[in-house]
């Protein structure tokens, strides 16, 4: 049964949420190359061809607590501490919303466990998108909005899907597209409107004429406020964060699907099998030696149950080869009983290449049956 962590992200909750307009005011359109080492193109879904380059998306930036002793999604280490910030994200593609980003800034001391389980919930949805672009998984604007209901931030992702047009990034070198239009079908849930300021005491008075406020001029629309160096700097440092973000997690699926498949490969059983082949006068002996090595973590692989047996059904196979050699053999030294002939040069000439063509057919008909004895001796070890 599925099951969300107890533990919460109080800095999203209702009642430390900024105001609406603010939340607005945060977002910003990204755009970031996403790529992979050679080797690891193609391993797994995020880093399927089609699923990299260029990626562009808007994000949302959501505060985490400081103190994450404990998270396993937000592992800190000597030389990475715990971000202060993370983003929840909607791609420009189809507006779809990062449910992974979700999950990280709702819970941030989960485990790995809890995210791998919610996860696996999420993708066996209908409105959950196949591509893990990033490695994260994305639904659409109405699952994202069911989810931030049971994840307690409905007003961050409510701001994410707004409507209104999102600021574009400082940088005015490249054009980042924005998601598509998407309207709030719920209006129990949109912002409260702006409380009215509270009424004077004081009674109404006649005014005179000459105090009546003249109408103010039109100037047209509103001039955007503008933007200090700071402000400017601190766009542009929560976009490579957020670039850094969505690389991060990609390096984090690539990798761990590199070590799915070192584990499957280590977990192979290999079976070699040598043979050598002894001439003493007219008797011929072959050698077997077959060597088995065992997983390095499996070690305790069961061996057969009756080993007497195995040894028993190996033995009856090599006798059989044993038996066809001979026939073969007592069938070529009756070919070679053949009457005394004599001939003349000529004639010997002409018989040399069939005798040889019949002695090499016989050479290979006899490593046929070895063959075949060893491949069963080898067969039997293996299977056993």
């Amino acid at each position: 049964m599925r099951s969300l962590p107890k533990k919460q992200n109080p800095l999203i909750a209702p009642d430390a949420c900024p105001e609406y307009g603010d939340l607005l005011s945060r977002r910003r359109l990204g755009k970031t190359n996403l790529s992979v080492k050679p080797g690891q193109v193609g391993t797994s879904n995020a880093t399927k061809p089609e699923n990299l380059g260029m990626f562009e998306y808007a994000h949302l930036r959501a505060p985490l607590p400081k103190d994450l002793k404990g998270s396993e999604i937000f592992a800190s280490h000597q030389l990475q501490p715990h971000p202060e910030t993370y983003f929840l994200m909607r791609r420009s593609r189809d507006g779809y919303v990062s449910a992974t980003g979700m999950f990280k800034i709702a819970f941030p001391w989960a485990k790995h466990a809890e995210e791998k389980g919610e996860r696996e919930h999420l993708k066996s949805l209908e409105s959950t998108s196949q591509d893990e672009v990033a490695g994260n998984v994305w639904i659409t604007p109405e699952l994202a909005l069911e989810l931030a209901e049971e994840y307690g931030m409905y007003t961050w992702v409510q701001a994410l899907l707004d409507p209104k047009e999102i600021e574009q990034s400082p940088s005015k070198k490249k054009h980042i597209s924005p998601p598509p239009k998407f309207e709030i079908p719920a209006a129990e849930h949109m912002p409260p409107p702006p409380a009215a300021p509270p009424a004077r005491g004081r009674g109404r008075r006649s005014m005179s004429p000459s105090k009546i406020a003249s109408p103010t001029k039109n100037n047209g629309s509103p001039r955007k406020p503008r933007q200090t160096k700071a402000m400017k700097e601190a766009n542009a440092v929560n976009a490579n964060a957020a670039s850094a973000s969505l690389q991060a997690a990609l390096d984090t699926a690539a990798s761990t699907a590199d070590s799915e498949s070192v584990v499957s490969d280590s977990d192979k059983v290999k079976v070699e099998v040598d043979s050598a082949v002894d001439l003493n006068g007219d008797v011929e002996t072959t050698h077997t030696h077959v060597t088995v090595e065992m997983p390095k973590g499996s070690p305790e692989l069961p061996l057969p149950e009756d080993t007497e047996k195995m040894i028993e059904t190996a033995k009856k196979m090599v006798e059989e080869a044993k038996e066809l050699e001979a026939e073969s053999s007592s069938k070529s030294g009756k070919k070679r009983k053949v009457e005394d002939v004599d001939v003349d040069s000529d004639a010997t000439l002409a018989i040399q290449p069939a005798k040889k063509a019949r002695v090499l057919e016989e050479k290979l008909r006899r490593e046929k049956v070895r063959t075949r004895a060893l491949v069963g001796v080898a067969a039997t070890l293996a299977v056993a």
